[in-house]
């Protein structure tokens, strides 16, 4: 077409730029290159403008695409990363999509489109060998309540003061169901947080926890623990990650990232009430402000959580776990019963080695054929009164 400036093929503009040094007639020039005397003469021209950019630089793209992410958006992509990066949330491409289009933002682009966005930005660098996201498949219960993660995550006061936080979050939503500052990872904290999510959201079919003694002093004492207990008195499943698996916990682990990053924005909290108003705003934006990505579609935790029947627990209190152990029965008498649990038996027994069954809150302390005393367990308390009845000295041989 006469007139039509397009861009030169790389090698044809290193042969115009040998054929222009080289030197003789136009008509010479224009035969060995392949060019009409008006595209040589518009070459040239170019050239001398810009040199070699010019002539490799005007693309035979039209100046407009009908298709490019408009200016405004482009603007309006770099400006929610920015946001969401100072207020410590995640700024990748899906978070920021989320975001916009749930401001109801009209013609939001797709993800790629604003990766691309952002890479044109100089924001990320390209990962073209990265896993496509597709191929992954995880685990989740089918239903809410069907299964809550318990976890303890340490944590710094501004005066370097360690505590623990507490959380419980649900398998099948990620919903957070709530989070406790403690002093440390202790049974009595784990239950106050248990107990009142589930007096919130009703209990859950199952708790997953992992080896801790916190939360599963079987493992350690062999006996069922006060937490251990307490869970199962309201019907509630207890199973803890297999040793040496804790991918088994690789959603609650990953849920601490997110969390971490957002405190790490703000200012450290001086006291554990000042951390536990910090969690707590944490635990209502990620329920309700944020689409998580690891749930399609883009639904909040909130949203999934909400949006089919509840799994229930077991109608009645699930039967404890007998065990047998033997103890040996400290010089004031006293003597674990497992978990948390100690009574005394008198210092008369000191050093003998007894035999403790314990099922549920029933334990029965037994010397070879004789039984030293009956005791039902109060969770409540860690001294345990046993019953009045008791062997005389003389019965024991």
């Amino acid at each position: 077409m006469a007139g039509k400036s397009v861009a030169m093929d790389a090698r044809l503009a290193v042969a115009f730029l040998n054929a222009v040094e080289a030197g003789g007639t136009v008509s010479a020039k224009c035969a060995e290159l392949g060019l009409s005397r008006d595209s040589y003469y518009r070459y040239r021209r170019r050239f001398r403008e810009r040199g070699l950019e010019g002539l490799l630089d005007d693309s035979s793209r039209p100046h407009f695409s009908p298709t490019a992410t408009p200016q405004p958006m482009v603007d309006l992509i770099v400006a929610e990363r920015d946001a969401l990066r100072r207020a410590g949330w995640d700024d990748g491409a899906r978070s920021i999509g989320s975001r916009l289009r749930r401001r109801e933002v009209p013609a939001v682009p797709d993800a790629r489109t604003i990766h691309r966005v952002l890479v044109r930005a100089g924001l990320v660098d390209p990962q073209p060998a990265k896993r496509p996201r597709a191929s992954f498949r995880r685990f989740e219960h089918p239903r809410p309540n069907a299964c809550w993660q318990l976890d303890g995550k340490q944590w710094l006061l501004a005066d370097g003061r360690t505590v623990c936080l507490l959380r419980i979050i649900d398998d099948h939503s990620r919903f957070i169901l709530g989070t406790r500052v403690a002093r440390s990872e202790n049974s009595a904290d784990a239950w106050t947080l248990f107990s009142r999510c589930a007096t919130r959201h009703g209990p859950p079919a199952m708790l997953l926890t992992d080896n801790s003694l916190a939360f599963n002093a079987r493992r350690i004492t062999g006996a069922m623990g006060t937490f251990e207990a307490q869970v199962h008195a309201v019907g509630t499943h207890t199973v803890s990650s297999t040793a040496g698996h804790p991918q088994t916990l690789g959603k609650k682990e990953r849920d601490w990232q997110p969390l971490s990053r957002w405190l790490t924005a703000r200012d450290p909290a001086t006291t554990i009430e000042a951390l536990q108003r910090l969690v707590d705003a944490y635990d209502l934006l990620f329920n309700t402000d944020r689409p998580h990505q690891g749930l399609d579609p883009d639904q909040t935790p909130h949203e999934r959580y909400t949006a089919s029947p509840k799994a229930t627990p077991a109608p009645t209190p699930l039967p404890g776990r007998a065990t047998v152990t033997r103890r040996v029965v400290a010089a004031n008498g006293h003597v674990n019963l497992g978990g948390d649990a100690v009574t005394s038996i008198g210092s008369a027994w000191a050093a003998a080695t007894v035999t403790i069954v314990r099922d549920g809150h029933d334990a029965v302390i037994t010397h070879d054929t004789l039984v030293i005393a009956r005791i039902r367990i109060d969770p409540r308390h860690r001294y345990q009164n046993r019953s009045t009845w008791k062997p005389t000295l003389s019965e024991r041989s």
